[in-house]
């Protein structure tokens, strides 16, 4: 967390350095091209010329050479304003260096609140930050990074006010994770942070772009709810977990790697098992999902609803014992639909060379709904937490272990994991092959 909070005042120290440099008024793409000969050759820098606005009159504002490519080369990032622009917007341009050229890879307009500066460039960690003023109090992050001709969006993070309270939210793509941190004004009541896995679930049948979040990863120790002195790291128990969804479906893909795996015997015998929790009220955002306002106050929220449900399932032993779904629970009675539903949940487990894999499906109208419950085209939020139990000894029951998506307890919403149907994944995040034109167009004159 600590580096969480730090990445903001790197980049408002670095926009102040900017503050300094330019002095209000920018500079001209001419003194900029002189500041750049200490980095780059002149035909790298003509390859710039090429690939920005011409004739037209601008001025450079913030700029940072570092290699966020990950190819030990030096990249460029820089913002420019456009001297007849009357909206308070400066755009964006991140160059790579390609096989010994600048390569444009990302193009974009930000605005600025009072003073183009408010727009900062930062390349570090093989990272490209682009630091942003949308108000008073108000502050965004957003990191990129290019691999193999795919520029994306891998790390988001806002800073704001809000009524009496100062949120910190960030989303990190690449790990899946998700984090908030409220902070009272006047010290009235204590900090309240969170953070969890969020689980991207895809129409089934798309193949997800390099990119895009396809999978979350479990493995953290702060996830380690239960038994954290006997669980030795992710070779002793993770699990990757991977969703989709079709009009009456929810699918899972859980790949367990497990040290020791339990498998189940008898019926009294102990074994590993899957546990799966949702909190099944869509929200359109994460932050309405976690808190909710009551006045001028933001709380968390402490009370469950009435669409909780809990899954176990039991993987098997792989042979005679096939996996079977343990038992389903909901907090409220279930009417002859929902309990008709149940026989329509499906497991699968097959044994790995790490440990094992479980498919499962789920009918929506376990949850109440006839059909896949969204009509909108933007994502959506679901409570979801996933508990892995593992136990490396049959005869020691008591030193099972619960690895998680989140720091969890089953009758405080705030604290699940989330599941995120997301019907278009551009909707989602940000990632582009900058290749896919030439390539389509190749296609095209062979006639495809």
């Amino acid at each position: 967390m600590k580096e969480f909070y730090q990445k903001t005042l790197i980049c408002i120290i670095f926009f102040l350095s900017m503050s300094f440099a330019f002095c209000q008024n920018g500079i001209t793409f001419s003194e900029f091209s002189a500041k750049l000969e200490n980095y780059f050759n002149k035909e790298m820098i003509e390859d710039i010329t090429k690939q920005i606005p011409q004739n037209i009159k601008f001025t450079v504002w913030g700029w940072d050479v570092g290699d966020f490519s990950g190819d030990k080369n030096a990249d460029l990032a820089f913002s420019l304003r456009v001297l007849q622009e009357k909206r308070k917007i400066v755009y964006v341009y991140l160059f790579v260096d390609i096989d010994g050229y600048l390569e444009l890879v990302y193009q974009q307009p930000f605005e600025f609140f009072e003073i183009p500066l408010e727009v900062g460039i930062s390349i570090r960690n093989n990272l490209c930050s682009i630091t942003q003023k949308k108000k008073n109090d108000f502050w965004k992050i957003v990191s990129f990074t290019f691999d193999n001709g795919i520029i994306a969006l891998v790390d988001e993070y806002t800073s704001e006010r809000m009524e009496d309270y100062y949120l910190e939210q960030q989303i990190d793509y690449r790990r899946t994770e998700q984090r908030f941190k409220l902070v009272p004004l006047g010290g009235s009541s204590k900090n309240f942070e969170t953070d969890f896995l969020f689980v991207p679930s895809y129409p089934r049948g798309v193949e997800v772009a390099k990119g895009y979040p396809s999978f979350a990863f479990a493995r953290k120790t702060e996830y380690v709810v239960k038994g954290s002195y006997y669980w030795n790291g992710e070779n002793d128990a993770s699990m990757e977990i991977r969703s989709s969804y079709d009009n009456e479906y929810l699918y899972f893909i859980f790949d367990i790697v497990d040290d020791v795996f339990i498998p189940k015997l008898c019926d009294k015998c102990i074994s590993d098992e899957i546990a799966i929790w949702f909190d099944f009220t869509p929200f359109k955002d994460s932050f309405e999902r976690v808190f909710r306002k009551l006045g001028r106050k933001i709380l968390p929220r402490d009370k469950a609803s009435e669409n909780v449900f809990k899954i176990e399932i039991v993987p098997g032993n792989f042979t005679d014992v096939l996996p079977f779904v343990k038992s389903v629970l909901a907090d409220e009675n279930l009417d002859e639909i929902q309990k008709q539903s149940i026989t329509k949940i499906k497991v699968v487990a097959n044994p790995s060379d790490s440990g094992f894999v479980l498919k499962l499906r789920i009918p929506f109208s376990l949850f109440g709904y006839e059909t896949y419950p969204i009509e909108d085209t933007e994502p959506m939020r679901i409570g979801f937490t996933a508990i892995y139990k593992d136990i490396d000894n049959e005869f020691r029951p008591e030193e099972e272990t619960w690895l998680t998506t989140s720091v969890f307890e089953s009758n405080i919403p705030s604290s699940y994991g989330e599941l995120v149907l997301i019907p278009d994944a551009k909707s989602f995040c940000f990632s582009k092959n900058i290749y896919l034109e030439s390539i389509l167009k190749t296609l095209e004159d062979f006639g495809f």
